[in-house]
């Protein structure tokens, strides 16, 4: 029963799903040295050592759509977290919000997991 036309729209519909579906889609994981990092504010890492900054970068937009912002905030964190482990930290501060796909992380060493 399907029409020359009625078949061309689900095709055309079927290739915009796909070419959508990224936009739905977490593209980084999360290293499993990372998995014990934490995030605190600043307040809480008084007695913490500051090994130094990270800046995650991730993409924001899927051709002209704007990415979910929490997906967005989750990727940032996740690379921050294993950018964290890589330095040796154990403990993430957001320094700056997010803005355009771009988050500053201080990484700091507060012992947690050495108890």
């Amino acid at each position: 029963m399907f029409t020359r036309s009625s078949g061309m729209r689900i095709k055309c519909l079927c290739i915009l799903c796909l070419a959508l579906m990224p936009a739905a889609c977490t593209w980084v994981e999360l290293d499993n040295d990372a998995l014990g990092i934490a995030l605190l504010p600043h307040s809480e890492v008084a007695q913490c050592e500051l090994l130094g900054t990270t800046i995650s970068t991730t993409r924001d937009k899927v051709g002209l759509l704007n990415r979910d912002d929490e997906k967005v905030a989750m990727e940032l964190l996740t690379l921050a977290k294993n950018s964290a482990a890589s330095m040796g930290g154990d403990t993430l501060v957001e320094q700056t919000p997010v803005s355009e796909g771009k988050q500053t992380f201080g990484v700091y060493d507060c012992h947690r997991h050495h108890h």
